[in-house]
């Protein structure tokens, strides 16, 4: 079902998000204050709605209808905290019920939590933590928190797990860790199967506590 969101800013972050929100079939509308910016993006994004204008002012975004879109995502760049802090204050004032907000560093995010945004995030320090976990662990192809404590990874089967089992590796018992799918080449996710060989080139989706994934080794199962 398509639906309505807006974004806020758009430096890299947001463009990104504007164009993979259009390719997901959404309806967007783009805003920012950079003129010229928005006379560039409008040959590279003819199907987008692009706003130049300064979202900081209230009744900016009150004259554009955002109270009926569906959600929208406060993506000012760094070096606005104090914009980006206010623009995500209107939105929850006009009753949005989902706003994400960008911060540029710890501080930054806990003003933003607290203004009442839905889901902070901060792009370059979680770009940093995936970066330093491909590094540590080679095969790791994505990494998703849950919580305080939980995560799951996306993870190349490693050479040495190649022809063995699940019932082989004993991961729950040995490292506290499940495996939630299979991904073989050019197919999509299913439900592992515990006596299946594993082979090259295959992606195991695994969940478990963050200490046993931070410091994963496939050599040690």
């Amino acid at each position: 079902m398509s639906k309505q969101f807006a974004v806020i800013g758009l430096g890299l972050v947001g463009r990104s998000l504007v164009r993979t929100l259009r390719d997901l079939g959404h309806d967007v509308l783009a805003i920012d204050d950079d003129e010229d910016l928005i006379q560039d993006l409008s040959n590279e994004l003819p199907d987008i709605d692009l706003i130049a204008a300064d979202a900081t002012e209230p009744q900016v975004l009150r004259d554009l209808g955002l109270e009926h879109f569906d959600g929208a995502a406060v993506t000012i760049g760094e070096g606005s905290a104090e914009a980006s802090i206010l623009v995500t204050l209107v939105l929850k004032d006009l009753e949005l019920p989902m706003v994400f907000s960008r911060a540029n560093n710890e501080l930054h995010a806990r003003v933003l939590d607290r203004v009442g945004a839905d889901h902070v995030i901060q792009p370059e320090k979680e770009f940093g933590e995936f970066l330093a976990r491909q590094m540590s662990v080679p095969g790791i192809q994505d990494y998703l928190a849950l919580g305080q404590d939980e995560a799951v990874i996306e993870i190349e089967v490693p050479d040495e797990w190649v022809g063995k089992s699940l019932k082989d590796l004993q991961l729950h018992r040995k490292k506290d860790l499940t495996v939630l799918a299979i991904k073989s080449k050019g197919q999509g996710g299913t439900l592992p199967q515990p006596d299946t060989p594993l082979e090259e080139g295959t992606v195991l989706v695994v969940g478990g506590p963050k200490k046993e994934l931070d410091k994963f080794d496939p050599a040690e199962v």
